[in-house]
């Protein structure tokens, strides 16, 4: 069941930033918030499970209390990522490879989907080790071991919370899948560490401009979750029933939501919402971590069967692997456009289609450049 906005606890902010927010005045939105010493709990374990799913199938955001990841790891990332985003751009830009479309290494920017503007932040990019592409490091003395230790931290972190959410399926399924399903699919993945640094921007920019500027445009995140340790400073927003609310967590939990890929796989059950982050205060930097968990490229992405019982007994969501919505991702971001002849030849905006899911971008790029299969044109037609 979905929750409505006043079931969520929603509430008007006491009081909003100086400078107006370059939207409409925002609501504040306390999102669910699970214990993960209750998962253990016997007694508590349901409970738990109960919260989780009202969340993902509502909001696609929760809070995480007693993660397990030990808040030194979190505090010595986040002095290391402010003294290198503090550096000269030359210096930055040393660790920058344009032909990595922003896989790994320093990128100065992106631009979200749907949007023309390039985003007013920078981040850093670090992978598994025996993962490619391999990852670069900065000359920073400390940098590579300590964000290396927080992406083993927060990557422990994601197994039980793996295993929790099948748990939550496995509840409302008659045929109880492997609770170590995503975990078999992750463990070797292409997981991505980001850290983030979003300037102070003056009051002039935080205005109302049009179009707006924006810390992070509007989006969804293309992975299966995102985990957030907390943010040195507020700005980040989620969409919900038509409004832009502020994820207001416990100061000692981290924040985690939905991406493309789970909802892909729970065929709708679990909601990717789309999300923002917006200065609320003039001259004030706001730096983050966040952990993209991803499957293994060929990891298939198809609705699992117990989901598609869950949401009615039909499939919504199209088949396809990782690979394949990654790069269709990527071709809606004109990141990597060199990879529009492999896509046409993998089937998957045919099947995209299918299910009325298919990528208007990129079937607008196959049609211009002669890629378009006689499936896909007959479609169209």
């Amino acid at each position: 069941m979905r929750l409505t906005l006043t079931c969520l606890s929603v509430f008007f902010l006491s009081s909003l930033a100086a400078v107006p927010l370059p939207i409409e005045d925002s609501l504040d939105l306390r999102i669910p918030v699970v214990d993960m010493q209750d998962y253990y709990d016997d007694a508590r374990r349901e409970s738990f499970l109960d919260t989780l799913y009202g969340a993902m199938t509502s909001v696609g955001f929760f809070a995480v209390r007693n993660s397990g990841v030990d808040p030194a790891a979190v505090r010595s990332a986040y002095a290391q990522a402010e003294q290198f985003f503090k550096q000269e751009l030359a210096y930055k830009e040393q660790s920058f490879v344009p032909e990595l479309h922003g896989q790994r290494g320093f990128v100065p920017g992106e631009v979200a989907k749907n949007n023309k503007r390039k985003d007013k932040k920078e981040f850093y990019h670090i992978g598994r080790e025996t993962t490619l592409p391999e990852n670069i490091w900065p000359t920073q003395p400390g940098f590579k071991d300590t964000l290396r230790h927080l992406f083993e931290e927060l990557e422990q972190h994601a197994a039980p919370l793996q295993r929790a959410i099948i748990s939550t399926i496995n509840r409302h399924a008659s045929k109880p899948m492997d609770v170590d399903f995503l975990n078999e699919q992750t463990q070797n993945g292409q997981s991505l560490l980001r850290a983030l640094y979003y300037p102070a921007l003056a009051s002039d920019e935080v205005s109302i401009g049009e179009p707006p500027i924006y810390w992070a445009a509007p989006h969804t995140d293309i992975d299966l979750l995102a985990i957030l340790p907390y943010a040195t400073a507020k700005g980040l927003q989620v969409e919900l029933e038509g409004q832009w609310l502020n994820v207001v967590v416990p100061e000692d939990a981290f924040i985690v939501n939905v991406g493309d890929m789970l909802q892909n796989l729970s065929n709708g059950l679990f909601v990717s919402a789309k999300h923002r982050v917006v200065a609320q205060e003039t001259n004030q930097d706001r730096f983050s971590m966040v952990l993209f968990i991803h499957p293994y490229d060929a990891a298939p992405l198809d609705p699992l069967p117990a989901c598609i019982e869950i949401t009615g007994g039909v499939q919504r969501y199209a088949p396809g692997t990782r690979e394949e919505f990654l790069w269709e991702r990527l071709l809606e971001l004109n990141i990597a456009p060199g990879l529009l002849e492999t896509y046409a030849k993998t089937g998957h905006v045919e099947r995209q289609m299918e299910y009325g899911k298919e990528s208007p971008q990129v079937v607008d790029l196959l049609v211009k450049n002669g890629l378009a299969s006689e499936a896909l044109l007959s479609k169209l037609k």
